[in-house]
């Protein structure tokens, strides 16, 4: 898992996910929320789903990889548009820009699904009562839903988010390297995740996100290693290269190329060269 950067422009960002579309939409979650509250019935938001829409650019963003596993996705599937907070327990969050990320299918149905585990209190879901009146609820929306263009109301959404304290990062806002750090295995020909000591709490956020991604899947672990094991050949030949070899610019242009952001599993490859 390496960091990743949202490009906010109107180009980037989908105009249904910018403006009043987005909080219209919870708007209108929050009136059938307070219809349902009102006949004593529990909170059961019909969610639709809009958020294709954002899947081109979400994948660009993260090199066609996954944020979380760092796999190629688009090679083999499609890739899902993940919710980071899910849909079915943040559900005023269903239609916020920056909840969004690309996913393989893997980490997100067969792990993620509707897991979420933080240290700090959550997010607290807007306080819609049966009384609540249509003014209010358009105030909660335009605090709760931040602008993906409005640089102040997506800072507030982020300490919101580091007040959670989440034991799965985001790699949008949080910078995922530094949790980790990563073991070769010969003899089972894998590379495991494993806490980075000098990291807080990196013990916990690795067995969350073993439980919650699978970042330590035995296919994941044996991909890994063949991806170590191409990266290591190629230093070795390095190593055996007389200074001056016509070859020797080639090899170190694919050393560097392992490491960069649009190369699978570049955040165990930074760690291990290191």
């Amino acid at each position: 898992m390496i960091k990743l950067e949202r490009v906010r422009t109107k180009t980037a960002v989908p105009s249904s996910f910018r403006g009043r579309t987005p909080r219209n939409r919870v708007i209108a979650l929050m009136k059938a929320a307070r219809r349902q509250i009102a006949a004593g019935q529990p909170i059961k938001p019909d969610i639709e789903s809009k958020w294709s829409k954002t899947k081109d650019q979400l994948l660009r963003e993260t090199h066609n990889k996954c944020a979380y596993c760092e796999s190629d996705i688009t090679t083999a599937s499609y890739g899902d548009v993940e919710h980071y907070r899910p849909k079915s327990v943040y559900w005023w969050l269903a239609y916020v820009y920056d909840n969004y990320l690309a996913s393989c299918a893997i980490c997100n149905q067969r792990f993620k699904g509707a897991k979420f585990e933080f240290l700090g209190p959550a997010i607290p879901p807007p306080l819609v009562l049966a009384t609540s009146t249509d003014e209010e609820l358009k105030a909660f929306a335009k605090v709760l839903i931040p602008d993906p263009l409005d640089v102040d109301a997506v800072a507030v959404f982020e300490e919101l988010h580091r007040a959670e304290g989440p034991l799965i990062p985001n790699p949008y806002i949080d910078d995922p390297e530094p949790m980790f750090a990563w073991e070769v295995f010969e003899g089972p020909r894998e590379v495991e995740v494993i806490p980075n000591i000098a990291f807080p709490n990196s013990d916990l956020i690795v067995e969350a996100c073993e439980r919650i991604y699978g970042i330590n899947r035995p296919q994941l672990k044996r991909r890994r290693f063949e991806r170590f094991k191409f990266f290591d050949t190629f230093r070795k030949v390095l190593d055996d290269l007389p200074v001056g070899a016509p070859s020797r610019v080639d090899v170190e242009g694919m050393l560097t190329s392992f490491s960069k952001a649009d190369s699978e599993y570049a955040g165990m490859i930074r760690f291990l060269e290191a």
